[in-house]
Formats: C-alpha cells, sequence, structure tokens
C-alpha cells in the first residue's frame, strides 16, 4: 500500500477521484464484505448518505443573480496542523482536534455583503447523516462568542471575495472523518431567500484533544502529553521477574495506514456515530477489534505455539504501521501476534485519534476470569511435576492503559483505564477486557466496568501445591501468597527507563491495605481458598535461584540450610523443560533426582547446569526454559515447590547510521550482530523499521554465524519526514529471538545539510 494512493488532489475539475473518495470506497467495500448484502430486516433500508445525494441538493443548485457562490476553500493546512499539533499525520488532509479553533478563507465569486448575505457551514460525517442524529453540524456565525459547549464560527476578515472565519468545534463532537459543505443565503430586493450549496473535496479528521481542558481525554501534563500522544517510537517490558528485556517499538501513529486503519475499524466494528465521540466507547470497540476470532473479525491472529510458518512470527514485527498495512490489503487477520503486539498496535491506534495510550506489562501474571481460585501446581508423590495438570502464570503479560474521564462512573475513577486487547474471555459476548479504571483495580472493586474482576485476577492470586496420588485424590502441599502481579511496569515520561506502576495496581503485599482489599474481593465472586494443612517441623530453610547467560547456559542452585540439631536427609527432583513465556511447557530437557544428607547446623546444595548445546536446538527461537524444583525432608516430611523461569542474557545490535539523512534521499544504515552463544546460529533475519521511513523487505542472512563471529549488514533507507527519529532494527534466528537496536537519525530538507 503505496503512500500516492493517498495524496490529496488538488482543487479542480479533474475527474480523478479525490482522496476522500477513494476512503468511502474503502469504507464501503469493508462493510460490505463484513456485513454482507442482504440485511433485509436487520436495518432499514435507506441510502448510506442521505445527506449528500443529489437529490437533496437540486433545489440548491438553481442559478440566479445576486447568489452568493463559494469558489474554493483554503483550509490553512499548515497553519491549523500546526496549532493542532497535528503536522507529523501523513495524511496531506486537514486533520484538527476537537474543542479547539481553526481557521479557513472562503473564496467567493462576489463581495460578501453582511446586510444581505448569511453563510452557514455544514459539517458532516457518519454513513447515513443526519442533523437529528448529530451527524450534519450547521455551524452559524456567533459573533464573538466562541464557545467549546456547541459549534460557531465569527468572521475574521472580508477581503475582496474573500472572507476568513475561524471555527471552533465543540470538545465532545463526534470523532473521524468529516466533509464540508458551505450554504450560502443571499436576501434579494424582494424579500426572498436565494440558496446556494458548495462540497469542498477533501475530507476533514476530527480528532480527540487532550490539550483541550473540556475534552474527557484532557491530559494536564505536558510532558506526558507528548509521550502518550505524540511520542511515535517507545518501549514494551518483557522478560521475567530479575532479568527485565526491553522491546523498542515503532507506533507510527502518523504514518497515514495508522489512522485510516483506526476509522475503519470503528466503522467494521459498527460502532454508532454518536458513541465515536465517547472515548470509553472508542476504546472498548478498539480493544474488542484488535484480536482476531472465529466470532470477532479484528487485526492480529494470536499464536503462542511456537510454529509461524504460514505467517509472520510475532517476534519478527518492529512496528504497528507494517501490521496494520497488511491489514487493509487482506481485510483479515493479520498472522501473528502475541500479548505485546496485541498492546503495541491499541496504543498506535487510540493514539491516531488522539487518546493517551501507553503499554503497560505485568510480570508474573495470573490468568482467572473471576479472582474465584488461586493458581494449582501439582506433583506426584515421589516429587515429579505434573505439568499438564497445572494452571499456568505468565513470565508477563502487557496490556493498554488509556487517560480519560469516567462520567458513567461515581466521581473518583477519572485518568488511567486498563483494557486487555488480548484474546482471554468474553465480556459481553464479545472477547474484549476493559477499560476498567487503575483505581477501581487498586481497590478491588470487581462490579466497576468494564471487566475489573478479569484485570484483578490476573494481579492477585496465591499459588497452591498440591500432590496428586495414583487414584487421583490430591492433598493440598502448601500455598506461595503473593505469586502474581509484580513489578508492573511502563515506559517512564519522556526517557529510556522503566516507570514502576505497582504501587497504582495494588497496596503493598501484606500490608493492612491489602488484605482488606482482598477480602472485599473475595465477597464479590466465588473465591474458594483451600484449607492449609498444619505444618511440622519446618527446620531446614531452601533457598532456589539461578541465571540464564549470554553465552546460553543457564545454571541453577538449590541451597539448604539444617537449622536442626540433627541430620536431615532431603530428596530433591529437578526438572527443566522448554515453556513459552505463558508458562506453558514443551519440552523436557533434562532431570535430576538426588538425595542429600545435611549434617546439624550446616548447608548444602543441589545444582543442575545446562549447556547451550544441550538444549537451544531442540526449542523455538521464543522458547525459554523454566525448572521445577520439589523437595522433601525425610524425617519431618516438610515440603519445598517451586518453578522459575530462566531468560538467557540477549545481547544489542549496534547500529551505525549518518547523524543527519535528508529527506527523500536514501542512507546506509549499518548492523552489526555478534553471536555470544556458544553454538552457531542459523537461518538468521533482520528487520529494520521507523517513523517515516520506507519500510523495507526482511533481510535474510544466508550463512550460519559462528559462536563469537561478527556479521555485518548494509540495507539501505529512505526518510519521508522530517525529524529526528529512532530507527529500529531487530534480528532473530533458529535459536533467539528479540535481538535489537536503536539509532536516532534527524532527517532533515536538502538545503539543510
Amino acid at each position: 500500500m503505496h503512500r500516492d494512493k493517498y495524496e490529496i488532489q488538488q482543487e479542480s475539475s479533474s475527474p480523478r477521484p479525490t482522496l476522500s473518495e477513494k476512503f468511502a470506497s474503502a469504507y464501503g467495500s469493508i462493510r460490505g464484505i463484513l456485513l454482507g448484502s442482504n440485511l433485509t430486516g436487520r436495518k432499514a433500508a435507506c441510502p448510506e448518505s442521505p445527506f449528500t445525494e443529489d437529490a437533496q441538493l437540486t433545489h440548491f443548485r438553481k442559478e440566479k443573480e445576486g447568489q452568493l457562490k463559494p469558489k474554493s476553500v483554503d483550509f490553512m493546512r499548515t497553519i491549523n496542523r500546526e496549532a493542532h499539533r497535528t503536522s507529523e499525520y501523513e495524511l496531506g488532509n486537514l486533520i484538527i482536534r476537537r474543542g479547539q479553533p481553526f481557521e479557513l478563507t472562503v473564496h467567493l465569486d462576489r463581495p460578501y455583503q453582511p446586510e444581505e448575505d448569511d453563510v452557514v457551514f455544514k459539517f458532516v460525517t457518519g454513513s447515513r447523516p443526519m442533523q437529528s442524529k448529530s451527524t450534519v453540524v450547521p455551524v452559524s456565525n456567533v459573533g464573538e462568542a466562541n464557545s467549546k459547549d456547541f459549534w460557531s464560527y465569527q468572521i475574521l476578515a472580508t477581503e475582496e471575495k474573500t472572507i476568513t472565519v475561524r471555527v471552533t468545534c465543540a470538545a465532545d463532537a463526534i470523532v473521524g472523518r468529516y466533509q464540508l459543505f458551505i450554504e450560502t443565503f443571499h436576501k434579494t430586493q424582494q424579500g426572498e431567500l436565494d440558496t446556494y450549496r458548495f462540497k469542498h473535496p477533501d475530507d476533514i479528521y476530527l480528532l480527540f484533544n487532550p490539550w483541550c481542558a473540556d475534552d474527557p481525554v484532557h491530559l494536564e501534563d505536558e510532558q506526558q502529553r507528548l509521550e502518550y500522544v505524540l511520542s511515535e517510537t517507545g518501549r514494551i517490558w518483557m522478560g521475567t521477574i530479575g532479568k527485565f528485556t526491553v522491546r523498542p517499538w515503532n507506533f507510527a501513529q502518523f504514518d497515514d495506514v495508522c489512522l485510516m486503519a483506526a476509522l475503519s475499524l470503528l466503522e467494521r466494528s459498527e460502532l454508532g456515530d454518536l458513541a465515536r465521540g465517547n472515548p470509553l466507547t472508542v476504546v472498548r470497540c478498539i480493544c474488542r477489534m484488535i484480536n482476531n476470532n472465529e466470532r470477532d473479525g479484528g487485526v492480529l491472529v494470536g499464536n503462542w505455539s511456537g510454529k509461524y510458518d504460514d505467517g509472520v512470527a510475532p517476534h519478527a514485527w518492529n512496528g504497528s504501521s507494517a501490521i496494520l498495512e497488511e491489514f487493509l490489503k487482506r481485510r483479515k487477520g493479520v498472522k501473528f501476534g502475541q500479548c505485546w503486539t496485541f498492546a503495541a498496535v491499541a496504543t498506535t491506534l487510540c493514539r491516531a485519534l488522539g487518546i493517551p495510550t501507553r503499554c503497560v506489562t505485568n510480570f508474573k501474571s495470573a490468568h482467572d476470569s473471576d479472582f474465584s481460585c488461586p493458581v494449582d501446581f501439582h506433583w506426584t508423590s515421589d516429587g515429579k511435576a505434573q505439568r499438564q495438570m497445572d494452571e499456568h502464570i505468565w513470565d508477563y503479560h502487557t496490556w493498554n492503559e488509556c487517560w480519560f474521564q469516567r462520567p458513567d462512573l461515581p466521581k473518583g475513577y477519572d485518568g488511567w483505564q486498563a483494557f486487555d486487547s488480548t484474546l482471554q474471555e468474553v465480556s459481553e459476548g464479545v472477547f474484549t477486557c476493559g477499560p476498567a479504571p487503575v483505581k477501581a483495580i487498586k481497590e478491588g472493586q470487581l462490579y466497576i466496568p468494564y471487566d475489573a474482576k478479569y484485570l484483578f485476577a490476573e494481579l492477585n492470586g496465591d499459588k497452591t501445591h498440591w500432590s496428586v496420588d495414583q487414584e487421583g485424590n490430591m492433598t493440598v502441599l502448601g500455598t506461595e501468597v503473593s505469586a502474581v502481579g509484580r513489578n508492573i511496569s511502563t515506559k517512564a515520561v519522556g526517557a529510556i527507563s522503566r516507570e514502576d506502576l505497582t504501587q497504582m495496581y495494588k497496596y503493598t503485599e501484606g500490608s493492612k491495605e491489602s488484605k482488606k482489599v482482598l477480602e472485599a474481593a473475595a465477597r464479590q465472586c466465588f473465591r474458594r481458598v483451600p484449607p492449609i494443612p498444619d505444618t511440622n517441623s519446618q527446620d531446614v530453610d531452601f533457598q532456589f535461584s539461578g541465571e540464564g547467560h549470554r553465552s546460553g547456559d543457564i545454571g541453577v542452585v538449590l541451597k539448604m540450610r539444617n537449622s536442626s540439631g540433627e541430620s536431615r536427609i532431603v530428596d530433591v527432583n529437578m526438572c527443566a523443560v522448554s515453556s513459552m513465556y505463558t508458562g506453558v511447557p514443551l519440552n523436557q530437557i533434562k532431570e535430576s533426582v538426588v538425595s542429600t544428607v545435611i549434617e546439624p547446623l550446616s548447608e548444602s546444595q543441589v545444582v543442575m547446569s545446562l549447556k547451550c548445546s544441550d538444549y537451544i536446538n531442540g526449542v523455538e527461537a521464543d522458547a525459554h526454559v523454566s525448572v521445577y524444583v520439589h523437595a522433601s525432608v525425610k524425617e519431618t516430611g516438610q515440603k519445598f515447590m517451586q518453578r522459575q523461569t530462566f531468560w538467557i542474557d540477549k545481547p544489542q545490535l549496534e547500529l551505525q547510521a549518518p547523524t543527519t539523512a535528508q529527506v527523500g534521499k536514501s542512507f546506509d544504515l549499518v548492523v552489526k550482530f555478534t553471536n555470544h552463544l556458544s553454538v552457531p546460529v542459523t537461518n538468521g533475519h533482520l528487520n529494520v523499521d521507523g517513523p517515516g521511513i520506507q519500510r523495507l523487505a526482511s533481510v535474510k542472512v544466508k550463512k550460519s554465524i559462528a559462536p563469537g563471529e561478527e556479521i555485518k549488514e548494509t540495507v539501505q533507507l529512505k526518510p519521508r519526514r522530517l525529524g529526528r527519529k529512532e530507527i529500529i532494527a531487530n534480528f532473530y534466528c533458529k535459536q533467539i529471538s528479540d535481538i535489537t537496536g536503536i539509532v536516532d537519525v534527524d532527517f532533515v530538507a536538502e538545503s539543510k545539510v
């Protein structure tokens, strides 16, 4: 999908279709494909755009002497877009934010006479525009008044055959694509009114306005507005506790396809026109339309299997623009995505519409539809993990927050609203979750809409261990409290660092406030906590830890200290398996069963070592290693059970580029990768992306890269837009993924080099 498809047509009599007509055609095609042609009995049969039908305009087109006829309109795009902070959008149309004035100059066929002439601007939106539905908005001259509660305009200047006006749109106006009609009324000497209607060929796009105090998405802090609305790139936190991985992402909300996709999805969802002025309904709609499944069409098809041969692996994407471009081309779900790509695309769509949005990552994330049960793990009587019976705790899970007011709720719930577009639970008949006020989640108010209970369950819960005998009978072994909801993270404002949001979502573990919240939440659901048996002597202290190294080697150790005055025999079972970040186990890699004697007041340890060559070629590139450990003290029956996931250290790509590059001219980017693994890497691919640069196909690295070997790849990039931009490179291969690097380049006009 090339940019020249969206170039704005100049005002002329040329028969070439305008951008508006192309966009309308795309909308119509999408509606036809998704809704079908036979809507009899479901919707009343009527024209899609009754207001704009030629038949409706006949009486306006009678040629009479003295009529005031607009010839053209200067949208003052440069001035207005700069004032509305929309200059970066690649679509050349007038793009403005609601609740903020903008200026137009109307060129007429004769001078404007205030005593005899009147001008009414009509802004028209929706597929069936009608004034009764607020989708035809007549805007009249109100003199000096300039209220943001309703649309109005005032004349700034009249000169020869032109009038310059300042239009103010309502701060709660419908967001989307508008057409402009200008109606003129001329009072004749006989007291009659001669009327004329002019239609401008290009569309106007109206967005939410975080800079307007009357807009529900208003955000006071300018630095936050720059970060959560205008920042084109960002960081998404991944990995596991103790070893965070940071993934750069090109949100690219100003790319032409991104705004098109956002508006197309609102159309595809059949969200009512009036609802498109409410950030709550818009965000809930986008949340639903991100994921693609058999019930609801959407942008991305989820895949956590590690098998991506019939699509693009989730870790291969660098930005949202490529995903949305593919979606608009195919008009069906793009393969493939995972939670963090869902959240990244949702961020793009919301920011493109003007809603402050950020990605949020929760480490150790549970999945429980209503906070009803602890997360259960199962073990045989001899200490082996029954992995097929276990529930799963994700190493991390990424969702979104949007900032807006909640007038549908009692006071106190404005601000950050969490929503989760990953396909997990059905809410009101569709796969969606949220938005729910972060405050309601923290306070355990599970009844607050939308879906606070689901998000609360991802953050709060214990881990219960069960012993399963040969007949399937189960006995509780013990509980790990506060096992989920840790290190909740987002990118800090104005910095490439992590901001911890944990205190926004939950009180300090074990505090009075935390206990009160958990008790209140338990009363609102069917939570069942199994009785924990009385523990016998606990005189052996256990500490389980490990480390994944850059070489790919992994070492884990179980340290044991006997604090009693007698010897203790401890049976230890360790099992290493490959697993996805969702906690789903795949293949067993290694198992170790040992018994050790710990002398009184002494220490001992059991070690398991994994060489990179032992497992790396037998697991998926985006899989990791989980180790289950079960220890039992023979003399006392004391048990210790734990599961930990270990991610290896991942190197960074080194990127070399000129400090400046000219818009429209190619420049070289050199990408350097060094293989730090102790085995060769094969089937490598390199992807490069960034805001306002021409997208490249994936570069395949044909040769095998030996341990310690360094390779360099040179790619040519061509910038499209001015400004300082981050270029993101991403390398993945059969053995490892998510190897990234960034570099800043200042894109300048030719005369400034």
